[in-house]
């Protein structure tokens, strides 16, 4: 079965990256726009800043597409909070992080408590520790063992 976001996990979203209508450095100097649209990996925007609401939704939304196609090839049994949780950790944190990460290891074991338990060892950046990505996590874990 071929996921995609549920609304749930886009609202999840949404909030995290928060929305600015205009070009800026992230964290880590990259040029962002939008809902995280990140325009030094995926390009700039076709839409002319200030951009609104809902034109960053558009943005996101065509993003998403590759971090979904990812957790969809990687992961494809989880069920959609699974799933939701691993499409945002991998649209903040890269689709190779997450193929990489000790959460699909231990999902492709089949242990989801490993998995869940794995979430906060991706609380820092160039080894250090950010509130904000650990606030992520806790999200991301939450989500992730919702029934």
């Amino acid at each position: 079965m071929v996921r995609t976001l549920s609304e749930n996990g886009l609202q999840f979203l949404k909030d995290a990256e928060g929305f600015i209508d205009h070009y800026y450095e992230d964290q880590i100097d990259q040029e962002t726009i939008g809902y995280g649209h990140c325009a030094t990996w995926r390009g700039r925007i076709r839409f002319e800043p200030p951009i609104t609401h809902q034109q960053g939704e558009i943005i996101l939304k065509e993003d998403l597409v590759v971090f979904e196609q990812c957790v969809n090839r990687v992961a494809p049994n989880l069920n959609q909070f699974q799933f939701d949780a691993c499409v945002n950790f991998a649209f903040n944190m890269s689709c190779r992080t997450f193929s990489n990460s000790d959460i699909l290891r231990h999902i492709r074991h089949g242990n989801m408590r490993a998995a869940v338990d794995a979430f906060p060892q991706y609380n820092s950046m160039d080894g250090q520790y950010m509130e904000g990505l650990a606030v992520r996590r806790m999200g991301e874990k939450a989500m992730f063992v919702r029934r």
